[in-house]
């Protein structure tokens, strides 16, 4: 799945900006153009907008309208490309329905054809959850109720493009690299429509290093990516009526029962659980934000982060490749636990439900599979693992995830104890949420390091496989402070975390830890959430809680 680029044989056009936007009922279709709208952003999220509770809170479909033109060229396509809305859309070109999809998170990309001087594009955003939805969810008395930690924004939270491509053109392009001696064999494999391909790599100053058609290119003396020195190459595919060009970095990765290995290097994971999430514009993706998320990681002295809990924005994964982090990619599977009675069945999460759930995994490797930051597949997150029809939901999931991704295959375990979870065995790497001190025996700091040592210790034992804690923190109000320590102050966060590093560094196996959170988000209202989840160690406007400065001593040296 190529992002669309802007060359001579190709041409690039942002929708984004100002759109018309109002509230509509589930019959509407846009055949005409829309009245009585207001305007809206894009990307953004629509709720942290709008003034009115009543549409920042709306349960259903929602329209968003705009005109457009561009330049008309001879023996082009023409398509859309919507880098994400939530969840569900319906796209029409002129009042004509041209497609649309059931998933939000990742891109939406259609053909646009009979375009006219004038046009108007209509996307309607379905926001309503089910359990055949991920993240799943229900409607009850006229109420959204979902389970996962985390608002259920509404928009379209990435880039809207249309572009262009030659009739003949290159499609897709899958690059991989082994490195044997002195040299790299990278494998290029190019789907196209062109009679003629031409392959070359070109290193980080833009010297050409590698010739070849589809097939093996070897690079001599190839400079590994990796956290420290993240070096990137660039296949340029040509052909007689098209280009394209996509960065790749050359780097190994494999497990075994004692590690995760980069480049035949064990890696430890240093970071965070994070959230696309921003003031005013919710999960609308923002090139300064992104900017500054990575700027404080370095500072933090991490070197990884998981996409929690669905896959974030290609310029987010770009950066990771820039930066040099380690990226867990998760799809949107959160939210399969806490339901009455069970939460896998025939009338909950079901196989209609797997059937989506596979989807979404196919289109994330597509869009993902070049990128040497992506390093492992999460394909959910706190599941009820516990329950009959969980383990075989995801035998048939993961089973399906390891013909479409060569990656090491996780999934975030929140089930207490090893013998309960049905999905265990399944994965290559284990990564567990655990709340000792919080959740559970909620303000007994004292019971933290032990809690957790002994579980930990007693899931490597059992498993034999890596684990990584990718979750524990503590919700913190910034300022306030106590002594002896309380709950929300700041001193308890940072001597919670204190706690659990300590039965983390005593735990044969345990190759990381990412603290949950990152930063503040926001999370549906409610009696535990004052104005959003506070587990960040920085604020929402990202700025360090007294924490970070501990945290950030500690890896620099881990």
């Amino acid at each position: 799945m190529l992002y669309p680029i802007t060359n001579k044989y190709r041409d690039v056009y942002s929708l984004s900006g100002l759109w018309q936007f109002k509230a509509v009922d589930d019959g509407y279709i846009p055949s005409q153009k829309a009245t009585d709208t207001t305007f809206m952003a894009v990307p953004a999220s629509m709720n942290e907008i709008v003034t009115e509770r009543a549409i920042k809170e709306h349960i259903g479909k929602l329209l968003y309208e705009k005109t457009f033109s561009v330049p008309v060229r001879e023996n082009r396509i023409y398509r859309l490309r919507i880098g994400a809305t939530s969840h569900k859309c319906e796209v029409y070109l002129n009042g004509k329905y041209i497609g649309g999809s059931n998933y939000g998170f990742l891109p939406v990309d259609l053909l646009l054809e009979g375009l006219q001087e004038e046009n108007r594009l209509s996307i309607l955003i379905d926001n309503r959850l089910s359990f055949q939805t991920l993240p799943p969810g229900m409607i009850k008395d006229g109420q959204q109720l979902y389970n996962h930690d985390f608002y259920n924004f509404t928009g379209i939270h990435r880039d809207v493009l249309v572009y262009t491509v030659p009739e003949k053109h290159v499609e897709d392009i899958t690059v991989k690299t082994v490195v044997e001696g002195d040299y790299s064999q990278i494998s290029v494999k190019v789907s196209t429509n062109c009679e003629q391909v031409l392959c070359s790599v070109k290193d980080a100053d833009g010297d050409i290093v590698g010739r070849g058609g589809q097939g093996l290119i070897k690079v001599k003396n190839p400079k590994p990516w990796s956290c420290e020195t993240p070096y990137l190459y660039t296949i340029v595919v040509e052909t007689e009526c098209d280009k394209y060009e996509e960065k790749f970095g050359i780097r190994k990765i494999h497990v075994d029962e004692k590690g995760f290995y980069l480049n035949d290097k064990p890696v430890y994971f240093k970071g965070f659980g994070m959230h696309e999430d921003f003031n005013i514009l919710g999960k609308g993706n923002n090139t300064a934000v992104n900017v500054r998320d990575f700027g404080l990681l370095k500072w933090m002295n991490a070197n990884s982060f998981r996409t929690t809990h669905y896959p974030y924005s290609e310029e987010i994964m770009n950066l990771a490749d820039e930066y040099g982090f380690l990226v867990i990619d998760e799809v949107p599977a959160v939210g399969m636990h806490w339901w009455d009675d069970y939460n896998f069945g025939e009338d909950k999460v079901n196989a209609e439900t797997a059937v989506l759930h596979k989807e979404m995994i196919k289109v994330l490797m597509e869009r993902d599979k070049n990128h040497p930051s992506v390093v492992m597949l999460s394909v959910a997150n706190e599941p009820a693992s516990h329950e009959e029809n969980a383990g075989e939901y995801f035998k048939d999931v993961i089973s399906y995830a390891r013909t479409v991704c060569d990656l090491p295959i996780t999934l975030v375990e929140f089930t207490q104890f090893r013998e309960n979870s049905l999905v265990t065995d399944l994965v290559d790497v284990v990564c567990i949420n655990r709340y000792y001190g919080w959740y559970v025996n909620h303000a007994c700091i004292e019971v933290v390091y032990p809690s957790l040592k002994e579980e930990l210790t007693d899931y490597y034992n059992a498993v034999k496989k890596p684990i990584i804690v990718t979750e524990f923190g503590a919700d913190t109000i910034e300022g306030n402070h106590c002594l002896p320590s309380e709950t929300f102050s700041e001193e308890f966060q940072e001597e919670y975390l204190i706690e659990n590093f300590k039965a983390i560094d005593e735990c044969e196996g345990c190759i990381g830890e990412h603290i949950w959170n990152f930063a503040d988000f926001k999370t549906k209202e409610g009696i535990k959430r004052a104005r959003g989840n506070r587990k960040g160690v920085f604020t929402r406007e990202r700025q360090p809680k007294m924490c970070a400065h501990y945290v950030r001593r500690r890896w620099k040296n881990k």
